[in-house]
């Protein structure tokens, strides 16, 4: 009789089915499984799973990383808030931790308190904070929160912050925050501010004014209205201004407006584009969004399409030689979002054309594989059209294993393979393929046969939360979620230990 039996192998005990159909493995580090749920926007409906199920599966990895190390939670919230620029998701998590009896505390040392002002970062998240609450838990939200809410209030507040983020039409409003957390104004100056923003606007207090309207493109645009007239003086009137993200999100509503082409492009600036912290994809997003609405406006259209081409200055470069293997199966029709006409597949194939920028060679694959063969100096969009070109040639099956095994009968040595996908690849079924082949064997016989240091990433692009091989299978990497700098996580990913000590290492600020 063994009364010390060997333990369940890691690959025994996180063996889960991923929604294909196919094996895969739940992260054996609950922090880690906590951080693919969060590294996304993981509360939108996807091909799989509606935002419930999303929910469901955050509260659970949130219990399961809080038994292990409560403080990892809330460094996860801030430092998704902060370093990954997620909206939503970081508020769900305080909110969790602050209902939690495992971090009650009522004392002004409270972790709740300490983490909120760094996980709210923006006015109307003080709102978005007390929404998730109330759907959540209902009720009075607990003292650390509210008074976490307050710190991050008092300190963000100014007449422009206040008025532009009123949410008069938001279940939660501004005015609905201030009636629950009873902010404490700092000094005079603002206690006058609070006043002005509470009373100002009702006729029981004539003697308060309310505050001033700020000089945007927003109020410009509701107060005059979305004509050519307003939008022209947005971009030659110097008291005004138009930044380069703001532009970008309304050229459809310019154009519309009547605002000829020419002075769109004129106010436009490449060298803005330069400097300008934004990535292929929102050039790229406000570009679909003139062809979708059928807008004709080819000097516009060609001037996003050399955006695109500079903001790759931007990305990430370091992935020495890489061979990029696009998912075109049939899950990757689905929309990033109900308010997204854009299908994940775009979105792979649009990062498989930067990374071609770079030097990377490019495929796609379904039933099939393909390659896709363009000049370095061939714009992204160009190639980006080149790899969705031959969608129907491969077919809609999820055969990820055939991108190695051209790699291995062609004898092509790379340093690592980057799979775009939605991860519902490593194990396909019989009815997906023919034959039992695997991507885990198909890798196994490339480094055998060609590259022996070879590493394989998967970028899941719909990020489930299932990985598609177990922790520590040697060189095969998973990264969670498409985000913008979804290129730079990669670096993380060939430890994961690297990010969770990241994550460990974040300082509130």
């Amino acid at each position: 009789m063994q009364l010390n039996d060997t333990k369940q192998t890691v690959a025994e005990a996180t063996r889960t089915t991923n929604h294909g159909g196919g094996e895969a493995f739940r992260p054996a580090d609950p922090r880690l499984a906590l951080y693919k749920r969060t590294i996304n926007q993981l509360l939108k409906d996807s091909y799989y799973e509606d935002d419930t199920e999303h929910l469901q599966a955050i509260v659970e990895r949130f219990d399961a990383a809080t038994a292990v190390d409560p403080d990892f939670v809330l460094k996860l919230a801030a430092y998704a808030r902060q370093e990954m620029h997620l909206r939503d998701i970081p508020q769900v998590l305080l909110v969790l931790a602050a209902n939690d009896d495992r971090f009650k505390d009522d004392s002004d040392a409270s972790l709740i308190r300490e983490w909120t002002p760094a996980i709210v970062q923006r006015m109307d998240e003080t709102a978005t904070a007390l929404a998730v609450h109330d759907k959540l838990f209902g009720g009075t939200a607990p003292w650390p929160l509210r008074r976490g809410i307050e710190d991050a209030l008092v300190e963000m507040a100014d007449a422009y912050t206040l008025e532009k983020y009123a949410l008069p039409r938001r279940e939660v409003t501004l005015h609905d925050v201030f009636n629950r957390v009873h902010p404490t104004p700092v000094d005079e100056e603002q206690e006058d501010l609070f006043e002005r923003f509470m009373r100002g606007d009702l006729d029981d207090y004539p003697d308060v004014d309310p505050l001033p309207s700020p000089n945007t493109w927003e109020t410009v645009i509701s107060d005059r209205g979305n004509t050519a007239e307003a939008w022209e003086t947005l971009i030659t009137d110097e008291e005004y201004s138009l930044p380069i993200f703001a532009s970008i999100r309304n050229l459809r509503n310019m154009l519309e407006a009547g605002v000829d082409e020419a002075t769109i492009v004129g106010h436009l600036d490449l060298e803005a584009v330069r400097r300008a912290p934004l990535y292929p994809f929102r050039y790229y997003q406000a570009y679909k969004v003139l062809q979708d609405a059928g807008i004709n406006a080819p000097e516009v259209e060609r001037w996003l399409e050399q955006a695109v081409d500079v903001s790759v200055e931007h990305v990430f470069d370091d992935l020495g030689d890489t061979f990029v293997g696009v998912d075109l199966s049939g899950s990757m029709t689905a929309a990033l979002s109900e308010q997204s006409t854009l299908q994940r597949k775009e979105i792979g194939a649009l990062f498989g054309s930067v990374l071609a920028e770079q030097g990377a060679r490019v495929g796609g694959f379904g039933s099939d594989f393909q390659t896709v063969s363009t000049h370095v100096d061939t714009p992204v969009l160009q190639r980006q059209r080149a790899v969705m070109g031959i969608d129907e040639e491969v077919g809609t099956s999820t055969n990820g294993w055939k991108v190695l095994d051209y790699l291995r009968k062609e004898h092509i040595a790379v340093d690592r393979v980057v799979l775009f996908t939605d991860m519902q690849i490593w194990d396909s079924t019989a009815w997906l393929v023919d034959g039992d082949r695997t991507v885990r064997a198909a890798f196994d016989d490339y480094r055998a046969a060609v590259s022996p240091e070879a590493s394989l990433y998967m970028i899941d692009l719909a990020s489930y939360g299932d990985l598609a091989t177990p922790k520590g299978y040697e060189d095969v990497y998973n990264v969670s979620g498409w985000s913008e700098q979804v290129l730079e996580f990669i670096g993380y990913a060939e430890e994961p230990a690297q990010v969770i000590g990241e994550i460990d290492d974040f300082e509130p600020a």
